[in-house]
C-alpha cells in the first residue's frame, strides 16, 4: 500500500476529530515513517492497518480528553448533578470508542467481551439497588396506610405499623446517596479498568494486532 494512499484512508477513519487534530495525527504518522524509512508492507508491520491506527489514535484522545475533563472538573463551578451527569455521559462514550477499538483486533476480543461484561454488571448493581430501595419505600408506604386503617381496632398494632413506615421511608433518605455510591464505585472501578486496556491498546500496534472488521 502506497504511503500517501495509506494515510489518505488513515484520515478517513480518524472521525470525531476536529480538521486540526487530523492534521496533527497525519502529519505526526508521516514524519515518522520518512524517517523510519517505512513504506508499504513495512508500514503496516509498524503501524497496523489505517483502521487499526485510526483505533489507537481515537483511543488515546477520548483517553486524554476523559483526564483533562477530569482535572477541570474539580475546579468547576456547575452544580454536581450536571457534572455527573456529563462525566456519566463521556465515560460511557469512551468505553464505546475503547470496546470499537479492541474489536478491531483478534487478541484485543476477549478484552473487549471482559468490558462489555463489566457494564453489564454496574447496569444489574443499579437496577437491583433501585428495586431493593423502591420495594422498601412501597413497604413503608403500605404500612402507614394499613396502620391508619386499623387504629380504630388496635391502637397498639396501628402505632407498631405506622412506626415501622415511617422508617422504611425514611431510610430512603440515606438509602438512595449510599446506593448510588456502591453503584458509581463499581462503575469508577470498571473505568479504571477500560482506561487501563485502552492505554495498552493505543501503545500496541504492527500486523500482530490482526484487524477482525
Amino acid at each position: 500500500m502506497e504511503n500517501n494512499v495509506y494515510f489518505s484512508t488513515l484520515r478517513k477513519h480518524l472521525y470525531g476529530l476536529s480538521e486540526e487534530e487530523r492534521d496533527d495525527v497525519v502529519s505526526f504518522y508521516q514524519e515518522y515513517a520518512v524517517d523510519a524509512k517505512l513504506s508499504g508492507e513495512t508500514l503496516i508491520n509498524e503501524f497496523g492497518t489505517p483502521k487499526q491506527l485510526a483505533r489507537r489514535v481515537l483511543v488515546d484522545y477520548s483517553i486524554k480528553y476523559d483526564d483533562a475533563a477530569e482535572e477541570e472538573a474539580v475546579d468547576c463551578a456547575t452544580g454536581l448533578r450536571q457534572r455527573e451527569s456529563s462525566r456519566v455521559k463521556r465515560q460511557l462514550n469512551l468505553l464505546w470508542v475503547v470496546v470499537i477499538g479492541l474489536l478491531t483486533s483478534i487478541i484485543w476480543v476477549p478484552a473487549a467481551l471482559a468490558v462489555m461484561l463489566g457494564l453489564f454488571l454496574v447496569i444489574v448493581a443499579g437496577v437491583a439497588v433501585a428495586i431493593i430501595l423502591l420495594s422498601l419505600l412501597a413497604m413503608g408506604l403500605f404500612q402507614i396506610v394499613g396502620g391508619f386503617a386499623v387504629i380504630g381496632q388496635s391502637w397498639q398494632t396501628s402505632v407498631l405499623q405506622i412506626g415501622l413506615g415511617i422508617t422504611f421511608v425514611g431510610i430512603q433518605i440515606v438509602a438512595w446517596p449510599v446506593g448510588w455510591l456502591i453503584v458509581r464505585t463499581i462503575f469508577a472501578s470498571l473505568m479504571k479498568f477500560v482506561k487501563f486496556l485502552g492505554r495498552r491498546f493505543s501503545h500496541s500496534g504492527g500486523t500482530q494486532n490482526g484487524e477482525t472488521i
